[in-house]
C-alpha cells in the first residue's frame, strides 16, 4: 500500500473518530440540558397550578373550577400529562397528550429517548392535605429542538470533515511529492539516466533525502563512466593489438572458427601469414623503439591493403613478427596478383637497409571442410618455403608436401639433443640504489643448417603445437643452473603456461631445486599473469612450493587480467611486473598513469614489489619513478647481453 494511502486512511479514521466522539458528547450534553429544562418547566407549572386550584378542591363545586384551570394550562400543549388525585389516590382530574411529534422521526425519538422527569406537589386545605398534583412536560418539543440541533451539528461536522480531509490530501500530496520524485529518480538511475533532482521540498528531512539521491546519482554516473571506459579498455586489450591498432590473435582465432563453423556460409578463401624477417635483428641491434617503428610501418601498409577490399579482407597481428590476412571469395589468380603487389610494396620497409627482403609471406587456401590447425600448418609450411623464394612468398598448394610440423620437430629435437643455447641476461634495476636487483635470462637457439638465430616468435608457437614447451623450459632451466653455480648474481627464469600445467615438469623442477639448494636463494621464477586464471590452482600450489624452497616469484604482465587478483592474493609473490602495454609512452598517457597508480596501490596493499618492464627512454623512467615504481627494466638501462661468467 502506498505511503500516501496509508497516511490518508489513518488520518481519515482518526478524524471520523474525533468527529463521532464530539458528536456523541454534544448530543448527550444537549439531551441532559433539555431534560433539566423540562424538569424546571414541569416543577414551576406544578407549583403555580397547585396554589391556584387548592382553594377549590375542598368545595362542593370546586372540582369544576379546578378542572377549568387545569384545562387552561394543559391546552397550551407543552405537557405530557397533568393529573389531580385525592388522598386515597383516586383521580379527580386527568389530562394526557400522545407521546409523538410529527416533525421528528420515530427512530430518532426511540434512539434519543428523552424522558422528562415527573414533578409532584401536594394540595393543602389549611392544615389538611387535600390531594396531589402531578405534572410531566411533553418530550415532543425537546425532541424537535434536539433533532434540529443534531441535524445542524451533523452538517457542521460533515462539512468540517470534508474540508479537513481535502486539506489533508493536499498536505499529504505535498509531503510525499519528494518521495515520488526520489523513487522516479532511482528508477532513472537503474536505467542509467543520471540527471539531478531540482525540486526542493519544504520539509527539511525530505530535503536531506533528495540531496542524498543527487549525490548518489552523481557518484553512480562517475562509476558507470569509469567502468565503461575500463570495459572498453579491456576489450581493446583482449581483441586489439595495442601497438598497431589491428585485431590480435584472439580475434583471429574467433574469426577463423566462425568461418570454419558448420553454420557459416562462405566461399573458399586464402590465409596469408606475413612474417617480419628482421624484427629480431632490429630489436637486438637498434632497440625496441626502432622495432616498434618497423612493425607499425608494415602494419600501416597492410591496413591500406585490407581497406581496398574491406568487406572480404581482414587483418590481424598474431605475434610480435607475424601478421595474418584473411581473404574471402577470391580466386587464386586474383590472390596471386594482390600478393605480388603487396610484396613489391613491402620490399622497401627494411630499416637495416641491407638489401634483404623485409617480409616473407605464406599463403594457404581454406574451406569449411578443413580444421583450423590444418590450415595453420599449411600456411606455416608455405611461410617456411617462402624464405627460400626470390619473391619472398609461396602458395601452400604449390608445395610438393606439407612438412611444417615435421621440420619443426626435427629442428627442435636437434636443439634439445645439443643441450645448448646462447644465454642473454638483462638487469632489473633498483631505482633507489641504481644497481641490478636481479637479471632476467633469455635463451637464443640457433638453426643447425643456417647457423642463424631462430626467432622466438616462430620457435614458441611451433613448440606449443608440438607440445615441446616443457622440454624447452627444462633445457633453459638446466643451462641457467649450470651458469648460476659459478655466478654471484640473481637470475630469473621464465616458465611458460604449458610447462606450469605439466605435472611432470613441475616434479622435475622441484627435484632439480632440491639437488641444488644452494642456488635457490639466487633464483627468481617468472610466471605469466594469465596462469593465475587458466591454471590457478596449479600456479598457487607450485609458487608456494618454490617460495618454501627459498626461491623468489615474479608475476609478469600484471594489469592485463584483473581476474588474476584473487590468485595474486593467495600467492603474495615477491614481485609483479606491470605489463609493457601500460608502461609504453606512459609519460604522455594520463589514463595509463592513473591505472598504473591503482595497480601500485593494490600491490602495496599486498606488500609486493613492483617492476616496470619495457622502459625504453628517460621520460618513461622519470614518470614511473614519480609514480613510485621502485624497480624498472628495459633498453633505457641495458639491452640483453650475452651472459659471460
Amino acid at each position: 500500500m502506498r505511503l500516501s494511502t496509508q497516511l490518508s486512511t489513518s488520518l481519515a479514521i482518526f478524524l471520523v473518530l474525533v468527529f463521532a466522539g464530539s458528536f456523541i458528547i454534544n448530543v448527550k450534553l444537549t439531551r441532559e440540558y433539555v431534560n433539566e429544562q423540562l424538569a424546571t418547566h414541569a416543577q414551576d407549572t406544578a407549583t403555580s397550578l397547585g396554589l391556584s386550584i387548592t382553594p377549590y378542591i375542598g368545595e362542593p363545586n370546586g372540582i369544576i373550577v379546578a378542572e377549568t384551570m387545569v384545562n387552561a394550562i394543559f391546552d397550551r400543549g407543552f405537557y405530557q400529562y397533568i393529573t389531580v388525585s385525592d388522598m386515597e389516590g383516586n383521580l379527580l382530574i386527568e389530562r394526557k397528550n400522545p407521546n409523538t411529534q410529527d416533525s421528528v422521526p420515530a427512530w430518532f425519538t426511540n434512539l434519543v429517548e428523552v424522558t422528562p422527569p415527573v414533578q409532584r406537589t401536594e394540595l393543602n386545605d389549611g392544615w389538611t392535605l387535600a390531594g396531589e398534583l402531578t405534572v410531566q412536560s411533553h418530550p415532543g418539543l425537546a425532541n424537535e429542538t434536539l433533532y434540529e440541533s443534531v441535524k445542524q451539528s451533523a452538517f457542521m461536522f460533515f462539512a468540517a470533515f470534508v474540508v479537513a480531509y481535502i486539506a489533508l490530501l493536499f498536505i499529504i500530496t505535498a509531503i510525499t511529492k519528494p518521495l515520488r520524485i526520489v523513487v522516479h529518480k532511482i528508477n532513472d538511475i537503474q536505467n542509467q539516466k543520471f540527471s539531478q533532482i531540482n525540486y526542493k521540498p519544504f520539509t527539511q528531512e525530505l530535503t536531506f533525502i533528495t540531496q542524498a539521491v543527487n549525490k548518489l546519482s552523481s557518484s553512480v554516473e562517475g562509476m558507470f563512466k569509469e567502468l565503461s571506459q575500463k570495459a572498453e579498455h579491456f576489450k581493446a586489450q583482449a581483441y586489439e593489438d595495442s601497438l598497431t591498432g589491428v585485431q590480435n590473435r584472439s580475434a583471429f582465432t574467433r574469426h577463423m572458427n566462425a568461418l570454419l563453423s558448420s553454420t557459416a556460409h562462405s566461399d573458399e578463401g586464402y590465409l596469408v601469414i606475413i612474417r617480419l624477417a628482421h624484427l629480431n635483428a632490429i630489436n637486438t641491434s637498434l632497440g625496441a623503439q626502432e622495432g616498434d617503428n618497423y612493425v607499425t610501418s608494415v602494419a600501416n601498409i597492410l591496413k591500406q591493403f585490407s581497406k581496398e577490399s574491406a568487406e572480404t579482407t581482414h587483418l590481424f597481428r598474431l605475434s610480435g613478427a607475424d601478421f595474418a590476412l584473411v581473404t574471402e571469395a577470391i580466386s587464386k589468380r586474383e590472390c596471386s596478383n594482390k600478393i605480388e603487389d603487396l610484396s613489391e610494396t613491402l620490399v622497401h620497409c627494411n630499416p637495416l637497409k641491407d638489401g634483404n627482403r623485409s617480409v616473407w609471406m605464406g599463403v594457404a587456401q581454406f574451406s569449411d571442410k578443413q580444421s583450423f590447425s590444418e590450415i595453420m600448418e599449411n600456411a606455416d609450411s608455405a611461410l617456411m618455403a617462402a624464405t627460400k623464394q626470390a619473391n619472398g612468398w609461396q602458395f601452400a598448394s604449390e608445395l610438393s608436401h606439407i612438412h611444417s610440423n615435421t621440420a619443426w620437430r626435427e629442428r627442435l629435437n636437434v636443439i634439445l639433443e645439443q643441450q645448448y643455447a646462447d644465454m642473454l641476461i638483462q638487469p632489473v634495476m633498483s631505482i633507489a640504489e641504481n644497481t641490478p636487483s636481479y637479471f632476467e635470462a633469455f635463451a637464443r637457439f640457433k638453426d643447425k643448417e643456417s647457423g642463424s638465430v631462430i626467432p622466438m616468435s616462430q620457435l614458441i608457437p611451433a613448440s606449443e603445437r608440438l607440445n615441446l614447451i616443457p622440454e624447452v623450459d627444462k633445457l633453459v632451466a638446466t643451462l641457467v643452473f649450470k651458469k648460476l653455480s659459478q655466478a654471484k648474481c640473481d637470475v630469473a627464469i621464465n616458465i611458460a603456461n604449458a610447462s606450469l600445467a605439466n605435472s611432470h615438469f613441475r616434479t622435475w623442477l622441484v627435484a632439480q631445486l632440491n639437488q641444488n639448494t644452494a642456488l635457490c636463494t639466487k633464483l627468481v621464477f617468472e610466471f605469466e599473469d594469465s596462469a593465475l586464471i587458466h591454471h590457478k590452482d596449479d600456479t598457487i600450489s607450485f609458487c608456494k612450493t618454490l617460495m618454501t624452497l627459498g626461491c623468489r616469484v615474479t608475476i609478469e604482465h600484471f594489469g592485463e587480467n584483473l581476474a588474476s587478483l584473487a590468485g595474486l592474493r593467495a600467492i603474495q609473490p615477491h614481485f609483479v611486473k606491470i605489463s609493457g602495454k601500460l608502461t609504453k609512452d606512459i609519460h604522455t598517457d594520463k589514463d595509463n598513469q592513473l591505472f598504473v597508480s591503482s595497480l601500485l596501490s593494490i600491490a602495496r596493499g599486498l606488500n609486493i614489489n613492483v617492476i616496470a618492464e619495457l622502459v625504453e627512454n628517460e621520460a618513461e623512467s622519470v614518470t614511473l619513478t614519480q609514480l613510485d615504481v621502485a624497480y624498472q627494466q628495459g633498453f633505457y638501462f641495458a639491452k640483453p647481453t650475452l651472459w659471460q661468467n
